[in-house]
């Protein structure tokens, strides 16, 4: 028998201290098992929410490119209801001249306006004391013709040749009344046609990069892969088990939900068929005047002779027609409607199988990530109508802005072109039904009554866009900016309407224009097409002009009137979203509300730039991004098209594990 008991417990302790470990190792591989997991939900996270922001980017361009095209429509607008009516002064006075400034209607002239624009002391070129302009239907008899009676007596010969000369003047000065007017509308409809032709180029190229890419890749606003941007992303993030198992055999995957669905489909067109009246003087002996659809040239043969010659407007005959053009991209829209029922957003998905160190046997832990994120709280415009069924291809209902030209779709009918909703104008606040036929709005601009105007600002409007020319659509002369063209730029400043439907980029010239010239190909933007900066830029003696630019130079200028409170005054007024409260960079709910509409400290003089041009106090514009849970995308009670009804999303995640 062994009676010596000494070293049991050792044995005991040697048998525990494995038990012990064994419990150690496997705590510290579910623990590191459980970090691993973290850690690649965390970066497939990051990926996701990374290229959600490269979407989010590119319908920020498409949001403040479409909001370019109704500044377009906007100075449409008001050269044809404001500069195009100012000559009247007899019978309906036009505001400019009367001093009023009331939110009451302008008629006959606010309902039916008509382009004349021969008329002192605006237009230069004008003789002295003329203006035929001066009242609607102007009626002047021929002048009388003196007859020679008495052949022998000289002095009768010079009355009669006189006469005969006034006579002449007079039928002169009567064909190039309608010459005129006709050349005016007809150029500045051409130059509105052109700019959103432009415009909508740029927007159908970004949208057609979202919805034609494979696997889920496109090409972010610097040129570059998102696929492989966001793979990058996950990468940087990832432990070293992680990363290792990644690069053995790992899978990393993108989804991006607008891949494979038609531009049309997401973002139509909004087609309209705008149309103006000019003043046109008939083919009888005098002066007698009355409003005359553009579609139709100026009656006297005279006329017509002046718009082939000095006017140099035969190039514009072939756009006179307003017949639809439905497949053709010359066709006026005011712009495109986002499609509630298609949202854009990105999944990322990845796997792993980390071999954590206390695995003595196998291979790991097979681990799966998946994340959403989505562009949230920008606005690309507004529907034309207030509803959107959800397996509608475009709104429907009352329009957005009641002032809008009708809304031309395929296979429907095109109104008369004397339907008063087809005169162009806009709405200057949500509920507005008077835009510019009021006097408020025809008399927003102070100093309209010295303005004086040359043909040769407006003969140029129309030239070199096609091919990238220096200027824009705004009037200027070739050589200078004009007096006008101070004028144009305070009257499309952004207003109330403007900011409640539309993101609009304060310094899109800095943070976007760059990036789309430098990458046009990339992102699918025709070669021939003019990527053209904000209204206002003049080539090298404006080359970074902004919306922010067009609202200092409108309030340094002094030119809008105090009563036209519909102006947008502060660019801080254009941020919207989340609201930062003191101090750069704290976002959250304290004190915020003090700081809505305010810039406290904006981006001017700092080294980089951010959307909006603010960097702490008032918010941004644009759209920012979240992460959203998969369940939101499978819903089908989405709430989103305006009329209370609810259904699923056109495009919910798709595909094996999504």
């Amino acid at each position: 028998m062994i009676r010596n008991q000494r070293g049991q417990a050792a044995i005991f302790v040697a048998l525990m201290f494995n038990v012990l470990f064994v419990f150690f190792a496997m705590a510290i591989n579910v623990g590191l098992v459980v970090h691993d997991k973290i850690n690649l939900q965390n970066s497939i996270d990051l990926a996701s929410y990374y290229a959600a922001m490269k979407q989010a980017e590119i319908l920020n361009v498409i949001a403040h490119e479409n909001y370019m095209i109704r500044q377009s429509y906007k100075l449409l607008s008001w050269r044809y209801r404001v500069l195009g009516t100012m000559g009247l002064y007899r019978n309906t006075i036009h505001p400019v001249w009367s001093g009023e400034t009331s939110e009451s209607v302008f008629a006959p002239a606010g309902a039916r306006p008509t382009i004349c624009v021969t008329y002192k002391p605006t237009w230069q070129e004008v003789p002295p004391g003329e203006n035929l302009c001066n009242q609607e239907n102007l009626r002047i008899p021929p002048l009388p013709e003196v007859k020679v009676i008495a052949g022998f007596l000289g002095i009768n010969q010079g009355i009669a040749a006189l006469s005969r000369q006034l006579r002449a003047q007079f039928d002169a000065q009567c064909e190039k009344h309608g010459a005129y007017n006709w050349w005016y509308g007809m150029s500045i409809l051409y130059a509105f046609r052109i700019d959103q032709r432009n415009r909508n180029q740029v927007i159908t190229g970004l949208a057609q990069n979202l919805s034609q890419g494979s696997n889920g890749d496109f090409t972010d606003l610097d040129g570059n892969s998102v696929l492989q941007g966001a793979r990058e992303t996950f990468l940087k993030n990832l432990t070293y088990a992680n990363r290792t198992a990644f690069q053995n055999g790992g899978e990393f995957t993108l989804l991006n939900s607008l891949e494979g669905v038609a531009v049309d489909d997401w973002l139509p067109k909004i087609k309209i068929i705008p149309t103006v009246l000019y003043t046109d003087v008939d083919n009888n002996p005098g002066c007698f005047a009355s409003p005359n659809p553009i579609q139709n040239l100026p009656q006297r043969p005279g006329a017509r002779d002046l718009l082939n010659g000095n006017l140099q407007a035969g190039p514009l005959f072939q756009w006179k027609e307003d017949n639809f053009l439905q497949d053709s991209d010359y066709q006026y829209t005011i712009g495109v409607e986002k499609n509630p029922w298609y949202v854009a957003y990105v999944g990322a998905k990845a796997s792993t199988k980390p071999r954590e160190i206390f695995f003595p046997l196998g291979s790991g832990v097979k681990m799966i990530a998946r994340a959403y994120a989505k562009p949230f709280g920008g606005r690309i415009g507004p529907w034309y109508g207030v509803n959107w069924e959800a397996s509608a291809k475009h709104s429907d209902g009352d329009p957005t802005d009641a002032l809008m030209a009708p809304r031309v779709n395929a296979g429907s009918g095109i109104s008369s072109g004397n339907d008063p909703r087809r005169f162009p104008n806009y709405s200057r606040f949500p509920g507005d039904k008077l835009g510019l036929s009021a006097k408020l709005s025809l008399n927003a601009l102070d100093g309209m009554k010295s303005l004086g105007i040359s043909f040769n600002s407006y003969q140029n409007i129309k030239a070199d866009l096609t091919n990238g020319g220096d200027n824009d659509i705004l009037a200027w002369d070739g050589s200078g900016a004009p007096e006008v063209r101070s004028y144009e730029i305070a009257a499309i400043t952004p207003d109330l309407f403007d900011v409640t439907y539309y993101s609009i980029e304060p310094n899109f010239v800095e943070n976007y224009f760059p990036r789309l010239q430098a990458n046009r190909d990339k992102l699918k933007i025709p070669s021939t097409t003019p990527i053209r900066p904000d209204l206002g830029f003049n080539g090298s003696g404006q080359p970074s002009y902004s919306v922010q630019k067009q609202m200092e130079f409108a309030e340094s200028k002094g030119k809008r009137r105090g009563e036209a409170y519909y102006f947008i005054r502060d660019r801080a007024h254009l941020l919207t979203g989340w609201l930062p409260a003191p101090g750069p960079f704290q976002y959250d709910v304290a004190g915020a509300m003090n700081n809505f509409g305010k810039c406290t400290l904006p981006d001017d003089k700092m080294k980089f730039r951010t959307p909006g041009s603010c960097v702490a106090g008032g918010g941004r514009t644009g759209y920012s991004v979240k992460i959203v849970g998969r369940d939101s995308l499978l819903a089908s009670g989405h709430e989103v098209g305006g009329n209370g009804t609810g259904g699923a999303l056109a495009n919910p995640p798709k595909g094996e594990g999504w």
